[in-house]
């Protein structure tokens, strides 16, 4: 979280201060109803994250139309990309005595000084040729009449900011306001009540034997604490729950821990009993009471409704009259669909399946030392059965679907062969193993089906990087694989993976992520009910947060599934439908 600076942490304490105690004698233009509104917009500035920028970046791409803003945007993220890699090489290579090194340094510096020299001529050409995307790319912080236009009738919003002394949560719907604190979950309670959730969610005591035996085997055996669970619920939701009254979905804005963890899995009541198959079973959990879906930061509400559409009859009623329409190529190319459906998975892998978890190392001990994967170690991880039955279920479904199991899951096929095809699908699946960034430059990604020797083009390792070079103009992108939520590793670093953002710099509207290591078999049993429910008779196709809850439904109805770690890993980023 980057720092909220002293007004902001101002007007928000402030605020807190006056709306809690409930005073009557503020000043005109300190009533408690303005300085919740202030301390609304500084709670957003308090937020903003590398996420938000990616989107807004592919909104003000999309908003504009121009191709040649496309190149100069494209290269510019390029060029932020080598300058980083070239900073981190040359704290390397200092590392490295004598002449060697030396040489080395000087050359990575000239590399260095000819990167920011090409970085300054893009981005001044940006300013002179296209004004508006500095603009689009900087977005302000949305008022609370602005949100409320921008949401719909059965929507509502939670924003919560955690700051080292108390959490501030905001419930905004589109004729109400509520402000709360929480004295308790300031940074160090959040994180702590946060890690004790996540360590049963990530060890799930699935040695017991009335639960799946199939996945983390070996491990400690930890109890979902649904004490805990309600206790965030209790604090977090239940003070601005009024607002939520007759909504059906609930989009959240968290900072902090928080951001590592499903809100679905908090407890809508106080438990009694123990833990057990029967009490996880029959409680009720926040994903029965709302659809929920989770956005980067409240400003990406615009950026998906106002600029981030294929057709102007899809912006919200609530976007400024001055907001960019999409031109008429985007809007001709959006109805213009090859496939309803691009996927990608079931890698051919060497490694016996364990048909258990999609949990792989981290990228750093999977990728080697150069800049390409190894492809023995690739070709080490087991493979993934589940995937492959719940690709085909998907190429079932949707027969005009394209789908690339096995020998054709591969990075060629994804990056150049299906380009095009890529480009033109509504939803676009990959059901494999993720790579979370480790601690070395590694970073995130997808396994693919490794070649036989690695090249630029295809070393079977789909990076984040990479991902954010395709074209995309995808509703609903689904990234079946594990912690494909799970930020950098670095310290500080925000909860939405690299991977995520990728995806949305090159166009998905939304990402379906995991926020640990998931069962193989129950994550197909989820992945498929959703994309039943997106598609059922009298359903609305663009539903993901309804087809999710529903998905998760589905899984929870086996009882060997009812502990959270099979039914709430996957959070849904971006536009819930």
């Amino acid at each position: 979280m980057r720092g909220i600076g002293r007004r902001a942490a101002a007007a928000i304490a402030l605020g807190a201060g006056l709306l809690l105690a409930g005073s009557g004698s503020a000043r005109i233009q300190d009533t408690p109803e303005a300085l919740r509104a202030e301390a609304f917009e500084a709670a957003q500035w308090a937020i903003a994250s590398d996420a938000a920028d990616a989107l807004a970046k592919v909104s003000a791409r999309f908003a504009q139309g121009d191709d040649a803003l496309g190149r100069l945007a494209e290269e510019r993220e390029t060029l932020l990309g080598r300058r980083d890699a070239l900073e981190l090489e040359l704290e390397r290579l200092y590392a490295v005595q004598g002449d060697e090194g030396r040489d080395r340094r000087a050359a990575a510096r000239a590399d260095y000084e000819q990167v920011r020299a090409r970085l300054t001529a893009v981005d001044a050409d940006l300013e002179t040729r296209f004004p508006a995307y500095a603009e689009l790319t900087s977005p302000r912080a949305l008022t609370v009449a602005e949100t409320q236009a921008l949401l719909k009738p059965d929507e509502a919003l939670l924003l919560v900011l955690v700051n080292p002394e108390a959490a501030y949560v905001w419930g905004v719907s589109r004729d109400r306001v509520e402000w709360a604190r929480a004295e308790e979950l300031g940074e160090a309670g959040m994180t702590a009540a946060v890690a004790k959730l996540r360590e049963s969610l990530t060890t799930a005591a699935q040695n017991r034997s009335d639960l799946d035996p199939s996945i983390f085997a070996g491990r400690p055996v930890a109890a979902f604490d649904r004490a805990e669970a309600h206790r965030l619920y209790a604090e977090l939701v239940k003070p601005v729950e009024g607002v939520f009254e007759g909504k059906s979905t609930l989009i959240t804005v968290v900072t902090g821990a928080l951001t590592t963890l499903p809100l679905a899995v908090l407890s809508t009541e106080a438990p009694t009993g123990p833990d057990t198959t029967e009490s996880l079973a029959a409680t009720p959990w926040l994903i029965d009471r709302y659809a929920l879906a989770t956005l980067p930061s409240v400003s990406s509400l615009k950026a998906l409704r106002c600029h981030l559409v294929s057709d102007p009859a899809l912006r919200s009623p609530g976007c400024p009259p001055s907001a960019s329409a999409p031109t008429t190529r985007q809007a001709a190319r959006a109805g213009s669909r090859d496939f309803t459906l691009a996927a990608f998975g079931a890698p051919i892998l060497a490694g016996a399946p364990d048909y258990a978890s999609r949990g792989a190392p981290a990228a750093d001990s999977i990728l080697g030392e150069g800049r390409l994967a190894d492809v023995s170690r690739l070709k080490a991880l087991p493979y993934l059965p589940g995937s492959k039955t719940e690709l085909e279920a998907l190429k079932t479904r949707y027969p005009r679907a394209l789908v690339r199991i096995g020998t054709e899951a591969t990075e060629t096929a994804v990056r150049r062969g299906d380009a095009a095809a890529l480009s033109n699908a509504r939803f676009v699946v990959f059901s494999t193993h993720g790579l979370m960034a480790g601690s070395t430059a590694a970073e995130p990604g997808l396994v693919m089906t490794p070649p036989d020797q690695a090249t630029e083009a295809d070393d079977g390792y789909l990076s984040a990087s990479e991902a954010a070079q395709l074209r995309l103009n995808a509703e609903f992108v689904v990234l079946s694989a594990c912690n494909t939520a799970a930020s950098d590793g670095r310290p500080g670093g925000e909860g939405l993976s690299g991977l995520a953002r990728a995806f949305f710099y090159a166009g998905a509207r939304s990402v379906l992520v995991s926020h640990w290591e998931v069962s193989d078999a129950a994550t197909t049993e989820l992945i498929t009910a959703s994309f039943a429910a997106l598609d059922a008779p009298g359903g609305d196709v663009g539903d993901r947060a309804r087809a999710l809850q529903a998905g998760m439904r589905a899984v929870r109805a086996n009882r060997a599934w009812t502990h959270p770690a099979f039914w709430a890993p996957f959070t849904l980023v971006g536009e819930p439908g």
